[in-house]
């Protein structure tokens, strides 16, 4: 029994050791993960808030202007969760990407929107990248303009950021154009399909809201067509 207790004793030291290590590792693993917003905040120019913002597509492919900070394809695409980068089309090869930093400014106390613009030849995207100031963390990603398609068919998105609904706060209104093009006989048919999204700024997030009248809204907030 004695030699029992003394091995006991030996043991003990090395048992609160070993817990304590667990407990600082588990401690560790419920902080939340910090991104890389230092490395990344010099790319996007601080802009004031304003009533109203647009946000479109200007120009085809490689004929399209350039805006903004260019920021490392490395930086971007490990600063940000892969699944907000897999939810765009095209972009799953980040070295082909242009990627530019265009403005930050603020959605409300706690929350900035940062402005990005990723090329990747012919195809353009825009997101906004919500950042959470208290957390100091990227939140969420929502696309408010792209464009993408071939000779048969081009969709294009633009958006408009406004008080919508007169609470004081921005919110998101996505719009979407499709146009496809068909031979029929000797002429070419050509459609175009518009149509809308709304999304309300609630709670630190934009939220959809359905709508009532799509064409209202179509004809409220207009996007400049590529065709």
């Amino acid at each position: 029994m004695i030699e029992l207790r003394l091995v006991y004793n030996a043991l003990m030291p090395s048992f609160k050791f070993l817990i304590f290590i667990a407990a600082m590792l588990a401690a560790a693993c419920r902080q939340p993960v910090k991104n890389q917003e230092p490395a990344l905040l010099s790319f996007f120019q601080s802009a004031p808030a304003s009533d109203t913002l647009r946000f479109e597509i200007t120009g085809d492919g490689a004929d399209a202007p350039v805006y903004g900070d260019t920021i490392p394809n490395a930086l971007f695409f490990t600063a940000l969760p892969a699944g907000w980068l897999g939810e765009i089309d095209y972009v799953a090869d980040s070295t082909q990407a242009l990627v530019l930093g265009r403005q930050r400014f603020p959605l409300d106390d706690s929350t900035d929107a940062w402005h990005v613009d990723i090329r990747q030849f012919w195809f353009q995207h825009q997101s906004l990248l919500l950042y959470n100031k208290n957390r100091q963390a990227f939140t969420t990603r929502i696309t408010v303009a792209e464009w993408y398609g071939g000779d048969g068919g081009q969709d294009l998105t633009g958006s408009w950021l406004t008080d919508y609904d007169g609470d004081g706060d921005k919110d998101l209104i996505r719009r979407l154009i499709r146009h496809s093009s068909r031979p029929e006989g000797d002429t070419v048919r050509e459609d175009f399909y518009e149509s809308a999204e709304l999304f309300l700024w609630e709670k630190g997030r934009f939220v959809a809201e359905p709508i009532r009248d799509t064409a209202a809204i179509v004809k409220r907030y207009p996007v400049s067509w590529m065709w």
